[in-house]
């Protein structure tokens, strides 16, 4: 059984930010569908899709819609996804960037939950890796999806898409996803660029080349869980008993010279200008760096893997229209919108056929939105749909982040982690 409090200790919620304030094959058939049972484990108060309570529910027409910056197609002001959602499905978005990092969300929309209200939003977009989604599972916050509705997500959506929404009790399902690995300077670091180990190796060689030239994040949920690759354990299935060494790794890291600062999104910048020749990314950045002229900035494929993140859609308790909620999910998962957004956030989408929608568009609503869309982004289509940041093939090793268990193991979690960007 989990023990997650109602009332968090702000400080720990402080020190387990996560990020990813920018935008966000395909996976390969299986290739992540095992280490999605890892997610989610021991929700609390899960039951499955309440079809009795979906029954009555009609749509009105109208959907409130919160979500990450930058995380949606966008042109000339207007979202076509969205304006298309209205001409083909007659719902009305107001769609609303208004999630900055995971826990603060959480803390801002607890109180509501708690009092059984409505948080003015339908769909809600949050991270697996984090621990605000760990507290809205196991405070029972999330509506059970209606399992009928989801025909396209059926038809269309990835294995590990399927898995994701199963092993939360069908409360979860992905909006994008994105890996967290290292980019490298190719014209600046030419050896050692397939494993973690570049990073972390305190040699005096190695030191020499790089001293001052690392970035790692500043969020502690990431710092753990790429030092426990770098140690050769798989996060998902590490125990408490691992994160004293990742920790020690890390500072060793630090202290040896290597670690020019610790960052939040503008590492990116830093890495584009040249100050950093290696940073702890997230791939979208990485892409959308290299087709904005920084050929040189590669994404690390390292042996001991990179770590897969999901952002999900959820239906909090008490929206106010969840059928239209509903509706909007599953049309997400129509390939045509898919590969749209696909071209536009450079995540990975849960839609596997969407690939071939970025090659070959459908007729009408999606040819001429990737057309005003080019104007835009620059790069033709095809080159999205070969690039391994957006459909990593089975050559990526992806590995799922630790989900916390209990309020103990965050504490534990934090007190290892949150203090080495600071020095401590």
């Amino acid at each position: 059984m989990s023990e997650f409090p109602e009332n968090i200790d702000p400080a720990i919620m402080r020190g387990l930010l996560s990020p990813r304030l920018s935008r966000r094959q395909v996976l390969q058939a299986g290739a992540v569908a095992g280490a999605a049972s890892l997610l989610f484990p021991s929700v609390a108060g899960a039951a499955v899709g309440d079809a009795a309570w979906w029954k009555g529910k009609t749509k009105t027409g109208l959907l409130n819609f919160a979500n990450w910056p930058y995380y949606i197609d966008s042109y000339n002001g207007r979202h076509p996804s969205l304006d298309y959602l209205k001409t083909s499905k007659g719902i009305t978005t107001t769609y609303s960037e208004v999630i900055e990092d995971n826990p603060t969300f959480y803390q801002q929309i607890r109180p509501s939950l708690q009092s059984e209200s409505s948080i003015g939003y339908d769909i809600i977009v949050m991270t697996d890796n984090a621990v605000g989604l760990r507290y809205l599972l196991n405070g029972n916050y999330l509506t059970p999806l209606d399992d009928a509705a989801l025909v396209n997500f059926k038809k269309y959506a990835s294995t590990s898409a399927k898995a994701v929404y199963a092993n939360s009790a069908k409360r979860l399902i992905p909006w994008q996803s994105g890996m967290t690995s290292l980019a490298y300077n190719s014209s600046k670091v030419s050896t050692n660029t397939s494993s973690l180990k570049m990073a972390f190796d305190t040699s005096s060689s190695n030191v020499a080349k790089l001293r001052g030239r690392v970035g790692m994040l500043s969020d502690p949920i990431e710092l753990g869980n790429l030092a426990l690759l770098a140690l050769g354990k798989n996060p998902a299935t590490s125990t408490p008993a691992d994160w004293p060494a990742a920790a020690t790794k890390l500072r060793q890291q630090r202290d040896s010279g290597l670690v020019k600062a610790y960052y939040g999104n503008d590492i990116i910048s830093e890495l584009k200008q040249g100050n950093l020749w290696v940073g702890q990314v997230y791939s979208g950045d990485v892409f959308q760096a290299r087709i904005g002229g920084n050929k040189n900035l590669k994404l690390m494929n390292p042996t001991e893997g990179v770590l897969l993140w999901t952002d999900n859609m959820c239906i909090p308790k008490g929206a106010e229209h969840p059928r239209d909620a509903m509706t909007a999910i599953d049309f997400f998962y129509d390939p045509a919108v898919a590969a749209v957004l696909a071209y536009y956030v450079n995540y990975i989408t849960p839609v596997p056929t969407a690939k071939a929608k970025l090659t070959s568009p459908a007729a009408g609503w999606q040819t001429t939105t990737m057309t005003n869309l080019k104007k835009d982004i620059g790069v033709a289509a095809s080159l999205i749909a070969a690039a391994p940041e957006v459909f990593p093939t089975s050559a990526y090793k992806l590995k799922t982040y630790y989900a916390f268990k209990t309020q103990g193991e965050i504490e534990t979690w934090n007190e290892q982690f949150a203090g080495i960007p600071n020095g401590s």
